[in-house]
């Protein structure tokens, strides 16, 4: 795992330097132009009143959204993102347009923020060419910006094998704590929740979860595919047909593990999923063709409840049922629940998950919840071994 073999910035000299900073601003923004969810701005402020204190000033740089490469989109710019910040930071945040041809002249305790990268054709090509040019305006590279981990882009690739000086922020660094600590220290009374629609999109996770876990629990339209790899019948509930011999590799790589799969064993059915018909509890076995599975039954809640109880460390990644419907919530509920109130260390991430999460419980009943998306799941699958991480440990 390369995250031992990168710095954090509490270990560099910051006096007097240029810090560029790579932080995740990637942020829901309402039709009028302003700002819906300001999380991940107050996830990043610990990282620049650190840098500010030590006595740095900083270059901030982030995407947001899928413009047109190449051309300025102005529902995609980071202005009201700088008004947010210099309100949060009670500090003056100039928004730089033209970053490439300009220097980033600022002083100790300035603040820069850098026009939308993905305005850059560069960016998303990943360009060692423009990573050095960019390399020479400034003295840091930190990157905290965790949840574009995965991917390969200019600022958060090339531009780190570009800079000497280098490390991750204090959001990234709680990230990779949390997810590190779920995953070392041998699989004893370990469990992994993952739920959700689609089998093919956690394939990689399940099969590496599968080796490392306890016990994995699936939820959702991924448990009836599994369902179906077991030779059982789902009715006309929502399964991926081209997986099921994926599925069946994983209760393979389970049996080698010696490690548990565990599957619902009665469900919450209906015609439909709207939440209107009459529901009914049915055992596996007796769900007929017209049926859906909507939502785990009381014995596969008990059945959870039975592997949390003396659980150690938990991930939890994706609902157990149609959770936003009153008629099938009850098993999300109860797993959100039983998670709550673990002894062991929790960790939970994904968009469906925080909604259950806010839905059901306190957040802060979960020990950490990782703002990471699709890095979260690829650094579980990969064993930590992201692009931007490498980068953090490897010169170009």
């Amino acid at each position: 795992m390369n995250v031992k073999n990168t710095k954090s910035i509490k270990s560099i000299n910051l006096k007097g330097k240029r810090v560029f900073l790579r932080v995740d601003l990637n942020i829901p923004l309402k039709e009028d132009g302003t700002i819906s969810d300001s999380s991940r701005i107050k996830a990043i402020l610990p990282t620049i009143e650190y840098a500010l204190c030590e006595g740095a000033s900083i270059i901030l740089c982030s995407h947001l959204g899928r413009p047109v490469a190449g051309s300025f989109e102005h529902k995609f710019s980071l202005e009201p993102v700088a008004k947010v910040l210099e309100t949060m930071l009670k500090r003056k945040v100039v928004l730089l347009r033209n970053w490439i041809s300009e220097s980033f002249g600022c002083n100790v305790g300035e603040i820069i923020l850098l026009e939308n990268s993905r305005f850059y054709e560069w960016e998303m090509q990943n360009d060692y060419s423009i990573a050095q040019k960019i390399s020479d305006k400034f003295d840091v590279y930190i990157n905290d910006a965790f949840a574009t981990a995965h991917r390969k882009e200019t600022t958060t690739h090339q531009l780190a094998l570009a800079s000497p000086v280098k490390g991750y922020g204090l959001l990234f660094e709680k990230e990779i704590q949390a997810l590190t600590r779920i995953l070392d220290q041998g699989n004893a009374g370990t469990i992994a929740i993952v739920g959700g629609a689609k089998v093919s999109t956690k394939l990689k996770l399940l099969k590496t979860l599968v080796k490392k876990m306890d016990w994995t629990v699936t939820g959702g339209g991924i448990a009836n595919t599994f369902l179906k790899a077991s030779g059982h019948e789902v009715g006309g509930s929502l399964y991926e047909p081209e997986c099921i011999d994926d599925a069946a590799e994983v209760i393979d790589i389970s049996k080698t593990n010696g490690t548990g799969l565990l599957l619902p064993v009665d469900f919450v059915v209906s015609k439909d999923s709207s939440g209107e018909n009459k529901n009914e509890i049915v055992d596996l076995g007796a769900v007929k063709r017209y049926q859906m599975i909507l939502d785990f039954g009381p014995k596969s809640i008990k059945n959870i409840a039975g592997v949390i109880t003396n659980a150690t460390k938990i991930l939890w990644n994706g609902p157990l049922g149609m959770f936003e419907k009153e008629s099938f919530s009850l098993g999300t509920k109860r797993l959100a629940q039983m998670v709550a109130s673990a002894e062991g260390f929790t960790v939970a991430g994904g968009g469906d998950t925080l909604a259950a999460i806010n839905k059901f419980i306190s957040p802060k009943s979960i020990d950490y919840i990782s703002t990471g998306g699709g890095a979260f799941m690829e650094f579980i699958e990969k064993d930590g071994n992201l692009p931007a991480i490498i980068a953090l440990t490897e010169s170009g």
